[in-house]
């Protein structure tokens, strides 16, 4: 059995059909020398990723870093310029679901890219979300150090695992945003369509199942659901929607999105509440003098610490 060497570029670059991918995978399972030409094709793939001066698609507007795959892709360099066995033997051992991706998304800025399961994310300003070169065993599983909006891909008997520092979210195919900053006491979850579980694994609380229009937030070390609010989905759009929040919710907003820290040290603003849209491309200064038309408040920077201070 002959497979296209195209086929297996494909398959590395997640874009194979369910047919194709079931292809492969008897034709991994026939022959240990299938398995060898697998191998050297992936390390073939991993270089020429690893020399390219342009490697991530077009459509990722910021940068995306290897997290596993780093150690490999030299290997593999190596490998082609001098034949080395022995680099051949190390990435062989290495199995391929090992191989990790992370993209990082920088403060003020969003992200979409497509998982090899063709599952969508759209991936907020200042988070991280870790994924496999290919989603292997009984579980789909991801790793989210920020805030993320998935719209899962329907794969049966295949579960899709998002895990965040706090809580892990299960879903099937489910669209859903999680919202999980590493350091941050905040975690949320909210259901657009199909069913999701959340639970900890340290943990001994019984696990969570939301329905569609609910959210699940962290309040007090305990998860409480309520009603989706409607404004919740609008980083997708490049636009912070401010639903009746106080002034110092809205600084922990502006914190989130534009990676800038702030100090409220107007006790009179505090507890103030404003309703209203502003752009998060238009910047933190920005967005606060938008503010200042409605609140009585001055703000300085402090340059050395990065530090915004509300007085």
């Amino acid at each position: 059995m002959k497979i296209d060497r195209h086929l297996l570029v494909r398959y590395f670059l997640g874009r194979c059909s369910s047919e194709e991918k079931e292809i492969i995978r008897l034709w991994l399972e026939s022959g240990e020398a299938h398995r060898q030409t697998f191998v050297h094709e992936r390390i073939r793939f991993d270089a020429s990723v690893a020399m390219s001066e342009t490697g991530l698609p077009q459509q990722q507007p910021v940068r995306a870093k290897s997290v596993a795959l780093t150690l490999l892709k030299a290997a593999a360099v190596v490998l082609l310029l001098v034949g080395s066995s022995y680099f051949f033997n190390l990435y062989r051992t290495l199995p391929v679901k090992s191989a990790m991706q992370s993209l990082y998304v920088p403060p003020g800025n969003r992200a979409f890219l497509t998982l090899p399961d063709s599952s969508s994310v759209w991936l907020n300003s200042n988070s991280t979300l870790s994924y496999p070169a290919a989603f292997d065993g009984k579980a789909r599983t991801v790793e989210l150090d920020g805030e993320a909006y998935f719209e899962v891909a329907k794969r049966n008997g295949q579960s899709f695992v998002v895990k965040t520092e706090k809580y892990h979210v299960e879903a099937l195919g489910t669209s859903f945003n999680v919202d999980a900053y590493a350091g941050k006491p905040d975690f949320s979850t909210t259901l657009y369509s199909g069913k999701v579980i959340l639970y900890n694994e340290q943990s001994h609380e019984p696990p969570l199942c939301l329905n569609p229009g609910e959210s699940a937030a962290l309040t007090h070390d305990l998860l409480q659901v309520s009603p989706i609010k409607t404004g919740d989905s609008h980083w997708r759009e490049g636009l912070i929607v401010i639903e009746d929040r106080t002034f110092e919710e809205i600084m922990q907003l502006f914190e989130k999105y534009f990676g800038q820290q702030i100090v409220v040290e107007n006790n009179r603003v505090k507890t103030l509440s404003y309703r209203g849209k502003l752009r998060i491309a238009d910047g933190v200064e920005h967005a606060l003098r938008v503010l200042q038309k409605d609140f009585r408040f001055a703000y300085r920077r402090d340059e050395d610490l990065n530090i915004i201070r509300i007085h």
